[in-house]
């Protein structure tokens, strides 16, 4: 009996041993490790898509996997509109999230103060990253005044789209890729046709297609990198802007409209890889372009440039103030630069990876001939290679609003060159007033 309860003791004394170990351990057990990330939602590009966190969660998924004890964590449901205002009101609290999108209009701004890490020591001291893997455009679009302050997540190229069943009708043939303006010009001439002879053109060589593109094909640097100076006295610039102006002359005064590319009386317009991929899937592709068949070519080459056009990305960067830097490193490397997680956002999301690998591979090639879509993988490689890349810097948008109210308003016979040295010195002005440079 004395034995009895001598082992009923031992028994509860181990009991308590274990809860109280137990409860210690508890209490002392290394903390979670969090990492913030910060994104909108929806999509960069102005088009609708489903699901916009699925890759985002795929990317954290296999993040944490990887990373054992470390959560990352975001907020939903933010608006691409709202982005800007969630993100300056987390700056006023102190609170920077480790890992962020960069919206254009924020990202010079939040470099000046001081809220982006500077990314160039990763960059040389990782023996697991190459920036090279990268298309070198999209790549430098992280860069600020020589310092490299995000990369890439996703690439945006601009093409030019044919109505193939349209130039067949008329026994025209689809340019090459290496056309000029003058093939352009001949082949929008021939197309623009009044059939109901009722003294206006009822089908049009162009829809869309501005001087800004026809400026990046003709040679044309708008401004240097930092945004102090602009360069629109130059005559390239004029070209361009006198080619679009032809083109547009040959449809009379009439204004060619969207309805109207829909229903198949375009031969050509400049659209974005995003469009086409969201107006080519369910349900849109239903109610849209199911009367013509479509090609893909680049920009046309004025005298002076090449077949380019401009090339956009969406960057993300970490904060300057986080207290995680290396995994947050280490997660930016993840949505950026893994090879897996790119090519499940080429996959399915209506936007190109940033890297090279992924767009080259056989993987991607099929994407496009699955859909029995008409745009071939290594046209769209050349445009990304190619590509010049969309400005950055602080009042890039006002800047070009401000020329484009000029330069729109354009009639045939108006002095171009004159009217651009008038802007030159109002973008100059507006340069120093507004962004304070020298």
């Amino acid at each position: 009996m004395k034995a009895k309860k001598i082992g009923i003791f031992i028994y509860a004394g181990i009991a308590f041993l274990i809860i109280f170990l137990g409860a210690v351990f508890y209490k002392f057990r290394p903390e979670e490790t969090v990492i913030e990330f910060a994104m909108f939602n929806g999509s960069n590009w102005g088009v609708a898509v489903k699901e916009s966190y699925s890759v985002i969660d795929s990317a954290i998924e296999k993040f944490e996997k990887e990373h054992k004890g470390i959560k990352i964590k975001y907020e939903s449901g933010i608006p691409k509109e709202d982005y800007s205002e969630w993100m300056a009101k987390r700056v006023l609290k102190d609170e920077m999230p480790d890992v962020f999108m960069v919206l254009d209009d924020d990202f010079e701004n939040y470099i000046n103060l001081g809220l982006i890490e500077k990314l160039d020591g990763y960059v040389e001291e990782d023996k697991n990253f190459d920036i090279n893997k990268y298309y070198s455009e999209i790549a430098n679009s992280g860069v600020f005044e020589r310092h490299r302050y995000a990369l890439p997540y996703e690439a945006m190229p601009t093409l030019m789209f044919v109505n193939r069943t349209l130039l067949e009708n008329l026994h025209l043939n689809i340019p090459e890729n290496d056309y000029t303006f003058e093939d352009f010009y001949k082949v929008c001439r021939m197309v623009t046709l009044d059939r109901d002879l009722d003294g206006n053109p009822d089908y049009f060589g162009i829809y869309r297609y501005d001087w800004i593109n026809a400026a990046l094909s003709n040679g044309v640097t708008l401004f240097t990198e930092d945004g102090k100076n602009s360069y629109f006295n130059q005559e390239s610039l004029a070209d361009a802007i006198r080619f679009v102006k032809n083109l547009d002359d040959l449809n009379g005064n009439q204004n060619v409209t969207k309805e109207e590319f829909d229903s198949g009386k375009v031969a050509f317009s400049q659209m974005s890889l995003a469009e086409y991929r969201t107006y080519k899937s369910y349900p849109y592709k239903i109610k849209k372009y199911t009367g013509f068949a479509w090609d893909c070519i680049p920009m046309p080459a004025g005298k002076t440039g090449n077949n380019v056009s401009m090339v956009d990305s969406l960057n993300v960067a970490i904060s300057a103030k986080s207290k995680n830097k290396k995994l947050a490193w280490e997660f930016l490397k993840t949505l950026s630069y893994d090879i897996q997680i790119q090519q499940k956002l080429y996959n399915d999301m209506p936007v190109a990876s940033v890297l090279k690998e992924v767009m080259e591979s056989r993987e991607s090639e099929n994407i496009f001939k699955e859909n029995e879509d008409i745009i071939d993988s290594k046209l769209i490689c050349q445009i990304l290679e190619n590509g010049s890349a969309k400005p950055r810097f602080s009042g890039y948008e006002e800047a070009i609003a401000l020329a484009d109210s000029k330069i729109s308003n354009l009639n045939q016979g108006d002095d171009i060159e004159n009217t651009l040295r008038i802007l030159q010195r109002q973008m100059s002005k507006y340069l120093l007033q507004e962004r304070g440079k020298e």
